[in-house]
């Protein structure tokens, strides 16, 4: 997780801690919406800036949203400021996370399938927001908090996500390597019994 520095260290030069970026600002309704869902199911917390600001290891981060080509825009937490993603200890290992080579990968298994079982089919599953799948520990939610916008006027708000958040380097690897694991697991459990149970 990342450090504990005292707020006066941060680099406040490059990362207002109380301005979320101009993106997010500029979908305010749609970030609402968003994180309406998010809170619902427990990924996230909002609460008024005022209860959480000298909560001990807090790093407040901006929020940010990428614009996409003809589908929804994408929220985004800007985890460079104040050294968050640079202090982070690396605990996950990176080469869980494999890219490239699929196609290869999967002809060679049916290439090496043994034909006695007949015709290999095959499953693709869509784990939607993936990441949101996996809690973190308490401790370290303050850590990874967000400015979430508001209009003028109205009390800041700081956005507490309980799951890992998109933007933080530890988001992926860690969500590779629990799915990895999973796959271990279930591929053990099967070759450990004498016949397998029908699909």
């Amino acid at each position: 997780m990342p450090g504990n520095a005292p707020l006066e260290h941060r680099t406040e030069a490059t990362c207002n801690s109380k301005r979320p970026h101009k993106s997010a600002k500029e979908h305010i309704p749609f970030l609402q919406e968003e994180f309406v869902g998010m809170i619902n199911k427990g990924h996230w917390s909002i609460l008024p800036a005022h209860l959480v600001i000298n909560g001990k290891h807090l790093r407040l981060s901006p929020l940010g949203v990428v614009p996409q080509r003809d589908r929804r825009p994408r929220t985004i937490c800007d985890y460079t400021c104040h050294a968050v993603n640079p202090e982070t200890q690396p605990l996950v290992p990176n080469e869980a996370m494999q890219f490239g080579k699929a196609l290869h990968q999967v002809l060679q298994k049916i290439l090496y399938s043994n034909p006695r079982f007949g015709p290999v089919y095959l499953s693709k599953i869509d784990i939607a927001d993936g990441c949101y799948c996996i809690w973190l520990k308490a401790e370290d939610v303050p850590k990874l908090a967000m400015t979430f916008p508001t209009r003028p006027g109205e009390e800041p708000l700081v956005a507490m996500p309980h799951v890992l958040p998109m933007g933080w380097r530890e988001s992926p690897p860690c969500f590779s390597t629990s799915t990895e694991t999973v796959a271990d697991l279930a591929n053990n459990s099967l070759s450990n019994v004498a016949q397998s149970p029908c699909h």
